[in-house]
């Protein structure tokens, strides 16, 4: 070995980390580029081989941040600002945007205490600006949240809907506001928003069982079987075991089976004593009240309403 050379495995190791260095910085810079340009999956599929090769490289973790928010998958942009934050706890870009996100889920404590370490960690003065704005907001978020509880409990579910609805013009990702104003609508007689709400919750928590089991609720009192039916599907291939879902979806499928069972009949043109008769028809579902009525109803299509249900179904089954 010639003198003042080091080791051979040290050089050859520093050459490897040169390389891989240098390979970094072109997926970086490669990603950076196509982020600019709008084409976001080929920018994350830079931005996860920069990640692959230096784990350690919170610039990388940062941009593919900025990518997944520009793609709405705003969990994993916080997991990988959380990483960002770990590598390099000064870097107060990372920390104000994790306070925006957390803001949106609703997790005040969480922002707060982001907004509050940016304060402390000789923010740039827009950065404290902002900082000192997010503070503010998250104080009057938590307030508002208060008197919606409060109107809540009270059964002002009105004044509730609206002190949440300014809320969640902030909050948009918080499943649980969203959930309490499908109440608050359901009270109120407005199942469609309540709908509307649930799904929204269905998709902002993971594994959220009573979401659908709520929604399958709503559509089997309008009426509607076929999207009962589906909804608590979904309940059910999230826990199998679930009782509430699992002992409706044993009420809706029966009830869907009669239906069925009673459109086959229409379309025959059977007589309504031949349905009466039928062994399709046994101990079955109330279909009264909002069945009858309903625009899903095969009868009314026929011209059948209500009080010729009757004709079609057992004494048994009308109560």
């Amino acid at each position: 070995m010639a003198a003042g050379q080091p080791p051979r495995d040290v050089q050859g190791k520093g050459g490897a980390e040169c390389g891989i260095n240098a390979e970094v910085e072109k997926q970086l810079e490669m990603g950076k580029k196509l982020l600019a340009a709008g084409q976001l999956a080929d920018a994350l599929s830079h931005f996860h081989a920069a990640i692959e090769g230096d784990s350690d490289n919170y610039i990388a973790y940062y941009r593919r941040a900025t990518v997944y928010l520009a793609m709405g998958k705003s969990k994993a942009a916080i997991r990988d600002l959380s990483k960002v934050v770990e590598l390099k706890q000064d870097f107060t870009a990372a920390r104000l945007q994790r306070g925006h996100l957390l803001l949106k889920q609703g997790k005040f404590d969480e922002a707060e205490d982001d907004f509050k370490n940016v304060l402390k960690s000789n923010p740039s003065s827009n950065e404290e600006k902002e900082a000192q704005t997010q503070l503010t907001k998250s104080d009057e978020l938590q307030r508002l949240h208060s008197q919606a509880l409060s109107a809540y409990q009270r059964e002002d579910y009105v004044a509730a809907i609206s002190l949440l609805d300014e809320i969640l013009a902030v909050c948009v990702w918080d499943a649980e506001l969203r959930e309490l104003r499908a109440e608050c609508y359901i009270k109120e007689g407005e199942p469609s928003k309540a709908i509307s709400d649930l799904k929204a919750a269905a998709k902002l928590k993971n594994d959220n069982t009573e979401a659908f089991y709520k929604i399958s609720r709503i559509y089997y009192q309008l009426g509607d079987h076929e999207l009962s039916l589906s909804e608590v599907r979904e309940c059910l291939k999230l826990d199998q075991d679930h009782k509430q879902c699992f002992s409706l979806y044993k009420q809706v499928k029966k009830l869907n089976k009669q239906i069925e069972s009673a459109e086959e009949f229409i379309r025959e043109g059977r007589l309504p004593g031949e349905v009466v008769e039928s062994p399709h028809f046994g101990d079955t579902q109330n279909l009264s009240g909002p069945w009858a009525t309903s625009s899903r109803w095969p009868c009314l299509s026929r011209g059948i309403g209500p009080d010729d249900l009757q004709k079609f179904l057992p004494t048994s089954t009308i109560v």
